[in-house]
């Protein structure tokens, strides 16, 4: 028995009444492996300053920066470049008035960038998805080979595992690597409706990464690689910004087809694994409701929802959006 975790795991813990709740799965081996919780001080555990499901803007701000410090697939300044242009007033962007001339991105180091391997498994799931809400998603087991690569990919990158032994320390997350990332694959991936429940038409992951066309407007879109790629192929063009904010996020107008996204918030120059793991950090820890921290010097903040009818803390998970506020 060791006081300093919120549940234990071993013979003992049915005498005492005081059994993690995933007891069977984890430490009988029904089902799961036995996995040993992360120690007290260790890893992302050591940004906890207590235990429980309630995670302070302390807690977060150490987590943040030692999810940004461990970014080793973040972009360096000589791998692209941004020509920000016209500043749009937040008052003004319904007006839809292009002050930007040139594209966002002047230059993209393709082959330095996108090879990487998150990158590249990021990038193989763009052509999964259908814009256009009310359209049911058919998932392929092609596509399902693709998500699964990139949860495989992503597992091994130290932002994953730092989140991971944050979450599960706090009790926020099974201490089975494989049940939390089965719980962050149905979280992101798992499909619902955007339609009053007509199609199975909608992910996290759609309307968050790639961005969706619903009611006439472009909805969600909130990663800087979609955006470098969508205005690479000619089917974005960018309007201007609304902010940029340290350490590198920015609000911008686009233009894709005919419709329009007045304000896209992003991030900038990280890899698909750290934008996934902020929001997911977020996610978990302050759902629907903006969630504040520090990192890299600067103050941030994240605004989260989950999905209508979802149950959060048991049974599935469903992410609707995520975006820096």
């Amino acid at each position: 028995m060791d006081p300093a975790y919120r549940c234990q795991c071993n013979s003992e813990c049915t005498r005492f009444g005081d059994c993690c709740a995933d007891y069977g799965a984890e430490c009988l081996g029904e089902g799961g492996n036995v996995v040993e919780p992360v120690a007290p001080g260790t890893g992302g555990a050591a940004c906890a300053t207590s235990t429980g499901s309630s995670a302070s803007s302390t807690e977060l701000s150490c987590l943040a920066q030692l999810i940004w410090d461990s970014d080793v697939n973040r972009a360096s300044g000589g791998q692209y470049a941004l020509n920000l242009q016209g500043q749009i007033a937040q008052s003004a962007v319904s007006q839809h008035r292009d002050l930007a001339s040139a594209n966002l991105f002047t230059y993209m180091d393709e082959g330095a960038l996108l090879t990487r391997n998150t990158y590249s498994a990021y990038v193989a799931l763009f052509d999964n998805y259908v814009a256009s809400t009310g359209t049911n998603e058919v998932v392929t087991s092609a596509e399902t080979a693709e998500i699964n690569a990139f949860i495989n990919l992503i597992q091994s990158t130290d932002v994953i595992i730092k989140l991971h032994e944050f979450l599960s320390y706090k009790g926020l997350a099974s201490s089975n690597m494989a049940t939390f990332m089965a719980d962050l694959k149905e979280m992101w991936f798992g499909l619902y409706s955007r339609s009053s429940g007509a199609a199975m038409d909608s992910s996290g992951f759609e309307h968050v990464f790639l961005g969706e066309f619903k009611n006439g407007k472009v909805s969600g879109f909130h990663n800087w690689i979609t955006m470098y790629l969508l205005e690479r192929d000619g089917d974005a063009n960018y309007y201007g910004y609304i902010w940029d904010k340290q350490p590198g996020i920015l609000a911008v107008q686009v233009r894709w087809g005919s419709l329009y996204k007045d304000l896209g918030s992003m991030f900038y120059g990280t890899s698909p694994e750290f934008d996934l793991a902020m929001y997911t950090m977020c996610y978990v820890t302050s759902p629907d409701s903006l969630c504040r921290f520090n990192m890299a010097g600067a103050s941030v903040a994240i605004q989260t929802w989950s999905w209508a009818n979802s149950s959060y803390g048991g049974g599935k998970r469903y992410l609707a959006s995520a975006y820096p506020a």
